[in-house]
């Protein structure tokens, strides 16, 4: 994975960026260990309604019935005192999403600092890349989270970085049986 600092590689066998000296255990003192991950859409901040909710969380289970990949949804308050893109990168590994392979996609956004942020598993980069995924972001959700639709914004942008990865899978599957 990228570093959120420098955009060098960092995973858990090294925790330390050799770009800039960050060091993820940096965070654990800080923000403490996180509250156990529970399901596939945690929205600690309220900010989804009951149905909105309900639409993220079928479009997520799909995504990793049909792919085997993790993905999942975390709204906060705020990420203070780290930035969201550090907060997504620590709580992505503390949650250790899509196993020790890294093999899932954590989107997090923060209220109080008006971030949606994502992160990309290392393996599942060769799909969607970080940037390209924050441009996906960027597209499909900022236009619906700049008017408070916060359902439709996180369900829009979940449901088109799913069909790139499902769209890479099935590419993938196709050419290992043809081969």
């Amino acid at each position: 994975m990228k570093c959120p600092k420098c955009e060098g590689y960092m995973n858990d066998s090294t925790p330390v960026c050799e770009g800039c000296g960050f060091d993820i255990h940096e965070f654990d003192e800080v923000l403490q260990t996180p509250t156990e991950r529970d399901g596939l859409v945690t929205d600690w901040a309220g900010a989804l309604s009951e149905e909105g909710r309900e639409r993220i969380n079928a479009r997520l289970q799909a995504f990793c019935e049909q792919t085997g990949l993790d993905y999942c949804l975390v709204t906060l308050d705020s990420s203070a005192p780290q930035s969201p893109r550090e907060f997504v990168f620590w709580l992505f590994n503390r949650w250790q999403i899509g196993g020790e392979e890294h093999l899932g996609v954590l989107v997090l956004l923060a209220m109080a600092e008006r971030r949606v942020e994502v992160e990309v598993g290392h393996m599942l980069e060769k799909y969607v890349s970080d940037d390209e995924a924050a441009g996906v972001l960027e597209h499909h959700a900022v236009p619906f989270l700049k008017k408070g639709d916060f359902d439709n914004g996180l369900y829009h942008s979940l449901d088109m970085l799913a069909r790139i990865i499902e769209h890479g899978v099935s590419e993938e599957k196709a050419n290992e049986t043809a081969n």
